[in-house]
C-alpha cells in the first residue's frame, strides 16, 4: 500500500497506473482548473489530501453514473452532502471510481466501464461494489475515497486490495446525493490506507443532514484516535473456521494466537451459517426489487444501458410478490438476534472479512464473499476491514471488527489498536 503525500504523487501515480487497473473511470485532468476541484485556501490541515469518489456520489460537474450504461452522460448538477463536506474541509478530488453496475455485485466486472483489476494481480478481481475505490487507495491514487456499502461493498474489496475500510452505523453519513441501491440497506463508507485516515475523513463527512430523512444524530467522531478499553472478543469457532480458505485461515489463527498474546479475550462462537445465507439472499431480493423501482423508467424504454445480467436480476426481485418481500425484510430483521448472540458477554466482533482472498475474473464467483459482512448492513452496525499480516508475495486477506450500533467511536479505537498488532506486510504481487 502506498499513501501519495502529494496532489503530484497522486496523479502520476494514476497517468502510470490507472491505464492497465482502471480503478478510476472519470480523471480529473488538471485539479487546479474548474470549480472547486483544488483547496480552497492554502495552508490548512487537508489541502494535500487526494479523494477519489465512488461513481454513484455526486460530484458536481462530473459524471454520476453509478456504474449504469444508460447514465453516462448524467452530470451531477450539484455536490452530495458527503462530497459538500470534503470539499468544505479543502480536500481535492481526482476523480470517479469505477463500481459494479448499479453497486449490485462484488466482482467490479463493469459491463460498460470495463473490469477494475487488483492492484498486485492483474487479472484478479479487486472485489466490489466499490472496487475502483479500494484499488485507487492500494495503487496511491488517492490518500482515501469513498465508496458506498450494501452488503459489504466498502469491505469487501478493503480485504480483497490490503487496505481500510469503515462503515459506520446507520445514518451516520448522509447519503443525500447517492444513487440508491437499496435505502434499507445503503451506508456511505471511507476507505484508505490506515484507520487514522478513514478516522479523520469519517469525521469530516460524519455531519447530521436535516435534508436525509435516513440521517441520525449521534456523538462526533474525533479525527484524533482514541485509546480502546474493549478487550473482550468473539471470534469464530473451529467448526466455521474451516469452511475458511487456507490462505484466510492462516492469517486468522495467527491473529488469534496474536491478540491472545497481547490480553484480548476471545470467546469462540457458533456462526450460524444457514441463518446468516437465509439473510443474505433475503437482502439481495430487496435490493433486486428497489432497482425495478429506481430504474423503471429506464427499463420501460427497453432498457438500453442496463446489461441483460442485470435486467435478469431485476426482474427476478420485481417478480416477488408483498408477502415474499415481507418475509424477506423478516429476515433481514432476524439479523439483529445473530449478532446480539455474538456481542453477548463480548465487546465486539473479530472475523475474517471474506472467507477468501481474491480471485481471478475466470474463476467461478463465490457465493459466500458477503457472509461476514452483511450482517453489519442488516443491522446498522459499525464494521471495519483492516489488512493482516501475510507472507511476501500473498494476497491480501482483512480481517473485520464489528460492534453494537452507535459504537464507532469505541470501533476505531480498537481497529487502530488492532492494526498496530496486526500491521501487515506488503503484498509483492505483479506489479502495476
Amino acid at each position: 500500500m502506498q499513501t501519495p503525500n502529494t496532489i503530484d504523487e497522486a496523479f502520476a501515480n494514476i497517468a502510470r497506473k490507472n491505464p492497465r487497473i482502471n480503478a478510476l473511470v472519470d480523471v480529473i485532468s488538471n485539479p487546479n482548473t474548474g470549480v472547486s476541484l483544488k483547496a480552497k485556501m492554502p495552508g490548512k490541515a487537508y489541502q494535500y489530501w487526494t479523494m477519489a469518489v465512488k461513481s454513484n456520489i455526486a460530484v458536481q460537474g462530473l459524471p454520476h453514473t453509478a456504474g449504469i450504461g444508460a447514465y453516462r452522460h448524467r452530470i451531477a448538477n450539484e455536490d452530495a452532502f458527503c462530497v459538500a463536506r470534503l470539499r468544505d474541509a479543502e480536500m481535492t478530488i481526482v476523480g470517479m471510481a469505477n463500481m459494479e453496475e448499479a453497486a449490485l455485485g462484488a466482482v467490479t466486472d463493469n459491463p460498460h466501464f470495463g473490469k477494475t483489476h487488483h492492484p498486485h494481480q492483474y487479472g484478479f478481481t479487486a472485489g466490489g461494489s466499490s472496487g475502483g475505490s479500494a484499488a485507487a487507495i492500494a495503487a496511491g491514487m488517492a490518500r482515501a475515497a469513498l465508496g458506498t456499502d450494501t452488503m459489504g461493498s466498502c469491505r469487501i474489496p478493503a480485504a480483497y486490495c490490503g487496505v481500510v475500510g469503515f462503515k459506520p452505523s446507520y445514518g451516520r453519513i448522509s447519503v443525500h446525493g447517492v444513487e440508491p441501491l437499496s435505502r434499507r440497506l445503503d451506508h456511505v463508507g471511507v476507505i484508505a490506507n490506515t484507520v487514522a485516515d478513514v478516522r479523520a475523513v469519517t469525521s469530516i463527512i460524519a455531519v447530521f443532514d436535516a435534508a436525509c430523512a435516513d440521517c441520525r444524530v449521534f456523538d462526533a467522531i474525533s479525527e484524533v484516535g482514541k485509546t480502546s478499553t474493549w478487550r473482550r472478543l468473539s471470534v469464530l469457532d473451529a467448526v466455521a473456521r474451516a469452511t475458511l480458505s487456507a490462505e484466510v485461515r492462516a492469517a486468522y489463527e495467527h491473529a488469534l494466537v496474536r491478540l491472545k498474546q497481547a490480553g484480548f479475550e476471545l470467546t469462540e462462537r457458533v456462526f450460524n451459517q444457514e441463518a446468516v445465507t437465509a439473510a443474505r439472499r433475503a437482502g439481495l431480493i430487496i435490493c433486486e426489487a428497489e432497482l425495478a423501482n429506481s430504474l423503471a423508467e429506464i427499463l420501460k424504454s427497453g432498457g438500453e444501458g442496463v446489461s441483460i445480467f442485470l435486467r435478469d436480476m431485476i426482474a427476478f426481485g420485481a417478480a416477488k410478490s408483498a408477502p415474499q418481500l415481507a418475509v424477506a425484510h423478516a429476515r433481514i430483521d432476524n439479523a439483529e438476534l445473530i449478532l446480539r448472540a455474538q456481542l453477548d458477554g463480548t465487546d465486539a466482533i473479530f472475523w475474517p472479512t471474506t472467507p477468501q482472498t481474491a480471485f481471478a475474473f475466470s474463476a467461478p464467483v463465490p457465493a459466500n464473499q458477503a457472509d461476514f459482512t452483511c450482517l453489519a448492513n442488516f443491522t446498522g452496525a459499525p464494521a471495519i476491514s483492516i489488512p493482516a499480516r501475510v507472507t511476501e508475495g500473498a494476497l491480501p486477506v482483512g480481517f473485520q471488527l464489528m460492534s453494537p450500533t452507535g459504537s464507532d467511536e469505541n470501533i476505531l479505537a480498537l481497529a487502530e489498536e488492532i492494526e498496530s498488532l496486526l500491521s501487515p506486510s506488503l503484498p509483492n504481487g505483479v506489479s502495476t
